[in-house]
C-alpha cells in the first residue's frame, strides 16, 4: 500500500501542477486533460492495496474509510471539473492533493511495537 499511496499523491500532484500552469498562463488544458487518467488509475489501486490490507485481521480499516472517501472526492472532482466549476474545482484539488498527502505519510509512518 506504500507505493499505491505514493502514486496517488504523485498523480493528485501533477493534476495540481497543471492546473497551476492552466490558471496562470493559459498553459495546456490538454495536458491538465491527459494527466487525470493517471489519478484514475491510481485511485483505483489504492482502493485495491486498502483492501487487501484491511481484510480482517491483516490491518486497520481506517486506510480502506480514507481511500473510499477519496475515491468518491476525485469522482466529484471529475464532474466539476468537467462542468467549468472552478469555484468548487480547485478548492477541492488542493484538498484532495493534502488528504492524499496525509494519507500516505499515515501508511509510512513507522508503528509502534504493540
Amino acid at each position: 500500500m506504500k507505493a499505491s499511496t505514493v502514486f496517488l499523491a504523485t498523480a493528485v500532484l501533477v493534476q495540481g501542477v497543471t492546473a497551476g500552469q492552466l490558471l496562470s498562463d493559459g498553459g495546456s488544458r490538454q495536458l491538465h486533460d491527459a494527466t487525470s487518467p493517471a489519478v484514475t488509475v491510481a485511485m483505483v489501486l489504492q482502493v485495491i492495496a486498502a483492501l487487501l490490507v484491511w481484510r480482517p485481521g491483516r490491518g486497520p480499516v481506517r486506510y480502506l474509510a480514507v481511500s473510499a472517501l477519496l475515491f468518491v472526492l476525485i469522482s466529484i472532482q471529475f464532474m466539476v471539473g468537467g462542468s467549468g466549476e472552478l469555484a468548487v474545482h480547485v478548492p477541492l484539488g488542493v484538498a484532495l492533493f493534502g488528504a492524499s498527502a496525509v494519507l500516505a505519510a499515515q501508511v509510512w509512518a513507522p508503528r509502534s511495537a504493540d
